[in-house]
């Protein structure tokens, strides 16, 4: 256990980047809102010693809750464990604009000044 935290009548603890509570519907929320929480401003600092108590400081100013208990993580797991969470999270299952040069089109490309004395205009143009 990194963190223990009292929201209402139900506590719940964060260790390895994960929160934990008897309450399922809690467990949930808070690691929703922490999820939303570092894709959306990057999370804690990553230079933050602690930085599981920085997340649960926030999940508490949040959800009107009070942190009981925070142990200094001995290892750096927890740090790594928010790496992944601050990834950006791309659709890659959008399709991709369209795009082709002059040439695709059936037209010549355009040449530049200065480009013909290293030759550019000629690579571009496929010679």
């Amino acid at each position: 256990m990194s963190v223990l935290l009292r929201i209402g009548n139900w506590k719940a603890f964060l260790a390895a980047g994960r929160w934990t509570s008897a309450s399922a519907r809690l467990e949930r929320s808070l690691n929703e809102s922490t999820r939303e929480w570092i894709q959306e401003t990057g999370g804690p600092p990553i230079h933050e010693r602690n930085q599981e108590r920085a997340v649960a400081l926030e999940m508490a100013r949040r959800f009107d809750g009070v942190i009981l208990q925070s142990l200094r993580p001995s290892s750096r797991a927890s740090e790594r464990s928010f790496w992944a969470q601050r990834q950006m999270q791309l659709d890659f299952t959008a399709a991709a604009p369209l795009s082709f040069t002059a040439k695709a089109a059936g037209g010549r490309p355009k040449k530049t000044r200065g480009a013909e004395k290293n030759g550019a205009s000629r690579r571009a143009a496929g010679r």
